[in-house]
């Protein structure tokens, strides 16, 4: 008898991704002075391609990618305090509840870890890409997942425990937004993304 092969997360739809850390490459060494702080324009750009790869991306995760490039850099972890604040207040970048991205882009894709790279979190995943996922979820499998196997599928798609830890309770608070906002129907027991989704 033929064994039927599991589901993977690579069967999911073009909603999931994997999550790929932002790779920048080290600040030109010709417009950074040893003695002084890097230039604006540069650490700008740095600033800007590191969100606009990672966003919705944690403030403590951007700051770790920044303080990595300025060291790798030779410029060591000082940076510009005020360069990151300028930019959301110029509106080139947004900042919602400690996550950074681009102004008016969509969560369009929820972000699954790659084999062998440290799990994010689910502090580190902003509520818009954990909704992401779970009305991707619902979408593969529509009227199939109660709420409570959607927060299980959800938790075992970013590689969380579905029993210990903070991530159930965050993903069912996630669910109950998309129930109580329409993007969902069939609530509790036969849900799918609703009309509106």
């Amino acid at each position: 008898m033929a064994r039927r092969a599991a589901r993977s997360t690579a069967d999911h739809g073009d909603w999931a991704v994997p999550y790929r850390p932002a790779y920048i490459a080290d600040l030109d060494p010709h417009t950074a002075d040893q003695h002084v702080a890097i230039p604006r324009p540069p650490l700008e750009a740095a600033v800007q391609r590191i969100v606009e790869t990672e966003g919705p991306i944690h403030r403590q995760v951007f700051r770790r990618h920044l303080d990595e490039l300025l060291y790798r850099s030779g410029r060591g972890t000082r940076w510009e305090e005020g360069t990151l604040e300028r930019l959301v207040k110029e509106g080139r970048l947004i900042d919602t509840d400690d996550f950074l991205d681009i102004p008016g882009r969509p969560c369009a894709y929820a972000r699954r870890p790659l084999p062998g790279l440290t799990k994010r979190p689910v502090e580190h995943v902003a509520p818009a890409e954990r909704q992401r996922a779970l009305l991707g979820l619902l979408a593969d499998q529509p009227r199939r997942l109660s709420a409570e196997k959607t927060v299980t599928a959800a938790a075992r798609f970013f590689g969380w425990s579905p029993t210990a830890g903070r991530a159930a309770a965050r993903l069912m608070a996630d669910l109950y937004q998309l129930r109580d906002t329409g993007a969902i129907t069939g609530w509790p027991d036969e849900l799918e993304p609703g009309a509106e989704s």
